[in-house]
C-alpha cells in the first residue's frame, strides 16, 4: 500500500555488548530534592560527578558537538541505559528516554526525531554521545564555569516510581498500553513490543516485535465526513487494488462498537498485510500490520487481540498507558540544529525544521532567520531599522506600531514588537521578536490575521519556549547574510541577459521568484507588489500594446476590474516605448499595475511593474522609477 512505510532492520555491532561492562555499578545520588552536577571539560581525563573527581574518557569535541561517555550520565544522575537490537541505546530518566544508534547521526527524543551533530561511537572501548542531546533528554541544565568547565545540572525526579527500572528493552513497567493523547488512541503493549521512528511525524506511529517477527504501522489523519464500515472496506479494497496487491480476505464490521473493516492481501515481494481502517471523531485511523513468516491469511488470527485492542481514544488519567505524544498545551517540539534553536510551535501547525517555518491550515505563520548583525548594532538601533523599513514600504494609513518592549528570551535581552499591516483586503497582525548575540541576529515573525487573542497567546507561548544554544551557531558558521537594510536599501545587483542583448540593476532587497535570465521570463518580488521582464523573439510591439489594452477593457464595468488610467508614448534605454497604466482591485487587494512595451532587434520586451496601493509609498516608487531606468541594452544579441 501507498501509506506504508516498512521500517528498516538495524545491523548488530559486537562493540556495544562493551557498553554495560564500562558503565559504573554504583550510582552516586544526592539527597532527594538537591540538585545533581556534573562538571568536565573537553580534553581532560577527569570529570566532578556531585563534588567528587572520577576518571573518564577524554572529552572531545567533532564537528561543533561535544562527545562526553555515556557512563558519566549513570554515575551522576543514576539513569537508565538499556541495549536494544545490539546497537541501539536506549536512556531513560523519570518519564523521558533517549534513543540513540552507534555510527547514526538521527536520534529520538521522548518520539521527535533529532539529528545530531556527531554520531555515537566507541572510543577505546568506551561509548561517547553527544553531551547536549543526553542532556537534553535528562531535563538537565547546561551551562559554562568560569573556567571553561562544561556544567549540566539537573534537579532529581521527586518520586523514585517515575524512574524506569533498568530491565533492557522492556523498561515501561507497568505500562499496559501505549498510545498517543494528541490523536487519540490507544493499543495494548505487550512485552517485546518495540515502538519505531516515524520522521518526528506523530500522525504515525510504527512497532516491530523484539525478535522482529511482526511489524506494526498506525496513521490518523484529519476527515470531515464520516464513513460507515462499508465504505470504509470500499476504501481499504481500492488502496491495495491501486497498490497491486492481491486480496486473500476481506470484512466489515458495522456492529462492532467503533465500526471498521479489514482485509488482508499480499503485496509484490510477497508478503502479507492485515490492513484496518476505522473513523471516529473526524478522523481516519488506519492500522497495518505484517508478519515475516505468514504464507496464509489465517496465520493473522494470532494477533486479533493486539487489534482488537485498538481503541481511538486516550484515557489521560491512566497510568497504565505509555504516551507517544509530545504535545503539550497544544504545542509540539521544533529544533535546527544547524542553528542550535529548539521551540514549541502548535501541534496542528505544519512544521519545516530546516528552514525554520511554521504555518496554521488557517494561514498564520511564523519564520525565523539568522543573520550576521552589521558593525555596532544594538537591539534599539535594530528596532529603529524595522521601523524605518515599515515606513518606507506601506503608506501612511495602512500601518500601525501598536507595541514596542524589552523581554528575555533564552536568557538574553529581546526586543518585542507588535504592529498591524493592511494590503487592502484586511488587518494582519505581525509580531517579532530580536535578539542579537555574538554578532548574529535572531528574527522571529508571528503573522496572523488581526483581533486574535489565542494567535496573541500562542505567540508569546512560542516565545517562552525558545531555547537557543549561542555557542554552537558561532561554531557552525562565519559570516552570515546581513539584513542591514539601511545599507542594502540603496544597494543593486546587475543581472546581464545574453540571450536576449540586455542589462537591469535589481535592487538587493528584492527576493527572485524567477531569476535565470536567459530565459524569456523574469520575475521579483519585494513588500507589496512584483516586477516581470517577458522577453518575446520575432514579436510586434503594436499586437502586445493593442493585447494588453484589450485585456484591461473592463466590458463587463466590473467595480473591481481593471481601469486604464493612461497610455503613453515615451522612450526607454532610447528607443520608443508605450507605457500602459491600470489600477484594479486583485484578491481585494487594491493595485496599480504599469505595462512597458517596447522593441530592438525583432524581439519584444514587455516589463510589467506592479505595486499595492497600500505601499505606493514615495521611496517605493521612485526604487522602482530608478530600476526602469536602469534597463539597457549592452549589444550583445
Amino acid at each position: 500500500m501507498g501509506f506504508k512505510i516498512l521500517k528498516q532492520g538495524f545491523c548488530a555491532m559486537l562493540a556495544l555488548l562493551l557498553l554495560f561492562s564500562i558503565l559504573p555499578i554504583q550510582t552516586a545520588l544526592a539527597s532527594q530534592g538537591d540538585k545533581l552536577q556534573l562538571s568536565l571539560k573537553v580534553g581532560s581525563t577527569s570529570a566532578t560527578v556531585n563534588g567528587k573527581k572520577v576518571a573518564i574518557e577524554r572529552p572531545y569535541t567533532e564537528n561543533g558537538t561535544v562527545m562526553v561517555p555515556l557512563g558519566v550520565f549513570k554515575k551522576t544522575f543514576g539513569s537508565t541505559v538499556s541495549l536494544e537490537q545490539n546497537n541501539v541505546v536506549k536512556v531513560t530518566y523519570g518519564a523521558h528516554s533517549g534513543v540513540m544508534t552507534i555510527g547514526s547521526d538521527i536520534a529520538w527524543k521522548d518520539g521527535i526525531k533529532v539529528k545530531l551533530g556527531s554520531a555515537p561511537r566507541m572510543v577505546s572501548d568506551v561509548l561517547m554521545v553527544p553531551l547536549r542531546f543526553v542532556a537534553d533528554v535528562l531535563g538537565a541544565t547546561l551551562s559554562q564555569g568560569s573556567g571553561g568547565e562544561l556544567m549540566v545540572t539537573l534537579v532529581p525526579v521527586d518520586n523514585e516510581e517515575d524512574t524506569p527500572k533498568d530491565t533492557g528493552i522492556d523498561s515501561d513497567v507497568g505500562k499496559t498500553q501505549i498510545g498517543n493523547s494528541y490523536f487519540q488512541w490507544t493499543l495494548n503493549y505487550p512485552s517485546g513490543l518495540i515502538a519505531g521512528n516515524s520522521g518526528g511525524d506523530e500522525s504515525v506511529a510504527t512497532f516491530s516485535s523484539a525478535d522482529n517477527l511482526y511489524y506494526v504501522e498506525i496513521h490518523v489523519s484529519d476527515q470531515a465526513v464520516a464513513v460507515d464500515a462499508d465504505g470504509l472496506l470500499e476504501q481499504l479494497v481500492r488502496e491495495v487494488e491501486a497498490g497491486g496487491e492481491l486480496i486473500l480476505d476481506r470484512e466489515s464490521f458495522p456492529k462492532a462498537a467503533v465500526p471498521y473493516a479489514r482485509l488482508i492481501s499480499k503485496d509484490s515481494s510477497g508478503a502479507l498485510w492485515e490492513s484496518r481502517l476505522l473513523y471516529a471523531e473526524g478522523r481516519l485511523y488506519e492500522i497495518y500490520l505484517t508478519d515475516n513468516k505468514a504464507v496464509n491469511y489465517k496465520d493473522f488470527a494470532k494477533y486479533t487481540g493486539l487489534l482488537n485492542s485498538f481503541q481511538p481514544s486516550f484515557d489521560t488519567k491512566s497510568k497504565k498507558i505509555r504516551d507517544l505524544s509530545t504535545v503539550k498545551s497544544g504545542l509540539r517540539d521544533a529544533y535546527n540544529e544547524d542553528y542550535g534553536i529548539s521551540l514549541q510551535v502548535p501541534a496542528d501547525w505544519s512544521k519545516d525544521d530546516q528552514h525554520l517555518y511554521y504555518e496554521s491550515k488557517q494561514g498564520s505563520h511564523l519564520s525565523v532567520a539568522v543573520t550576521s548583525a552589521p558593525a555596532g548594532s544594538t537591539l534599539e538601533s535594530w528596532a529603529e531599522d524595522l521601523k524605518m523599513k515599515t515606513k518606507e514600504n506601506f503608506v501612511a494609513d495602512a500601518y500601525i506600531l501598536k507595541d514596542s518592549n524589552k523581554s528575555e528570551i533564552s536568557g538574553v535581552s529581546a526586543q518585542i514588537n507588535e504592529l498591524q499591516l493592511n494590503y487592502g483586503n484586511g488587518v494582519t497582525t505581525e509580531y517579532q521578536a530580536l535578539i542579537l548575540k555574538n554578532g548574529y541576529r535572531y528574527y522571529f515573525e508571528y503573522v496572523t490575521a488581526a483581533g486574535q487573542d489565542d494567535d496573541k497567546a500562542k505567540f508569546k507561548a512560542i516565545i517562552s519556549s525558545i531555547d537557543i544554544d549561542f555557542d554552537l551557531l558561532k561554531e557552525n558558521f562565519g559570516r552570515l547574510a546581513s539584513d542591514d537594510y539601511k545599507t542594502l536599501k540603496n544597494k543593486t545587483l546587475t543581472k546581464v541577459s545574453k540571450t536576449y542583448g540586455y542589462a537591469i540593476d535589481i535592487p538587493s532587497l528584492w527576493t527572485p521568484y524567477q531569476d535565470i535570465f536567459e530565459t524569456q521570463s523574469i520575475e521579483y518580488r519585494f513588500s507589496g507588489g512584483r516586477l516581470q521582464i517577458n522577453s518575446k523573439p520575432e514579436g510586434s510591439v503594436e499586437y502586445t500594446v493593442n493585447v494588453l489594452k484589450d485585456a484591461y477593457q473592463n466590458k463587463n464595468n466590473d467595480p473591481k476590474g481593471p481601469r486604464i488610467e493612461g497610455v503613453v508614448e515615451s522612450t526607454i534605454a532610447d528607443v520608443p516605448a508605450t507605457i500602459i497604466t491600470a489600477h484594479q482591485i486583485k484578491n481585494g487587494i487594491p493595485l496599480r499595475s504599469k505595462q512597458v512595451v517596447f522593441g530592438k532587434n525583432d524581439v519584444v520586451y514587455t516589463i510589467t511593474v506592479t505595486l499595492n496601493d497600500a505601499n505606493a509609498t514615495a521611496e517605493q516608487q521612485a526604487l522602482l522609477d530608478k530600476t526602469l531606468q536602469s534597463f539597457r541594452f549592452t549589444g550583445s544579441k
